[in-house]
């Protein structure tokens, strides 16, 4: 088995990347700052009904209803937890290392009128103020990418209760290529490419069979184990597209060039071909 991870974001590092890219992602993507789910090339879906399909898909896996508490570790600006809770009548914790993002999340959560249902924290998915046993079930979508995994799954399986189901979404590494490492360009929205040195803002990449050994580590029983990439490869073409339909008026109201947000975030305007692939985990507590 690879190393699990390199030495994770920190939390100011993470909360200044998602700070500079959240706004343009507003405009141009959706509310949901993860990987869209397609069903083939042929599937017109827009970046918010893709995004709220690979939502949709994972709140199926949790298996929670009315009476179910939720941790969403690294809850972005808190559209999936809201859609989460509107779906399962579950009541949701969001946790993130953005102040900005919590912000934002309950003012979402106000205006839904959701305030009293979804509950935004600012906090560390690695290292949480909940107590053990806390949660009937834990989602981290597209967040374990930016933590040390052995430590974070740890976390999220000590607060979930006995029977509860954790459900994420990771990317991997599809096949240890050492030329595929050294020539990698910097990260792309939809980690179309990455080089882990250049990117404070990412942990290192896992293989797929890596997982039931994290999972098993973490004192967890594996269920799921889900090879979505052909899913979610569009992604990075689109939202490249969305920032340049969205530039001008990006630009317009927040003063500031694109090229400026895309290199303080380290990311690339550059498309490039897809290197990694994406899954998604489903685990239970015994």
């Amino acid at each position: 088995m690879t190393s699990p991870s390199a030495v994770p974001p920190t939390a100011h590092q993470m909360a200044d990347f998602y700070d500079a890219l959240g706004p343009l992602l507003r405009m141009s993507w959706s509310d949901n700052f993860h990987l869209g789910y397609w069903e083939g090339p042929g599937d017109g879906s827009s970046p918010q009904e893709a995004t709220d399909r690979f939502t949709d898909l994972l709140v199926s896996r949790l298996g929670v209803g009315a009476g179910d508490v939720v941790l969403d570790a690294g809850c972005g600006i808190g559209s999936p937890a809201l859609r989460l809770a509107s779906l399962t009548g579950a009541r949701v914790v969001g946790i993130t290392i953005s102040r900005q993002q919590v912000e934002q999340a309950r003012e979402l959560a106000r205006e839904a009128g959701m305030a009293e249902r979804v509950e935004f924290r600012y906090a560390d998915a690695m290292d949480t103020p909940f107590e053990a046993e806390s949660f009937d079930a834990v989602l981290a979508f597209e967040s374990i990418v930016h933590m040390e995994r052995p430590t974070a799954l740890r976390e999220m399986a000590r607060v979930l209760k006995p029977g509860g189901r954790l459900v994420l979404t990771d990317v991997f590494q599809p096949q240890p290529q050492e030329e595929e490492a050294t020539d990698a360009g910097p990260f792309d929205p939809a980690f179309a490419t990455i080089r882990e040195e250049d990117s404070p803002d990412m942990t290192s990449f896992v293989r797929l069979d890596d997982w039931p050994g994290l999972v098993s580590d973490a004192g967890l029983v594996l269920d799921e184990l889900t090879d979505v990439t052909r899913n979610v490869e569009q992604t990075f073409a689109r939202m490249l597209d969305g920032f340049l339909d969205h530039r001008r008026e990006f630009e317009s109201r927040y003063g500031v060039r694109l090229e400026q947000v895309l290199d303080s975030a380290k990311l690339s305007a550059q498309p490039n071909p897809a290197s990694v692939g994406c899954l998604v985990m489903a685990a239970t507590k015994p």
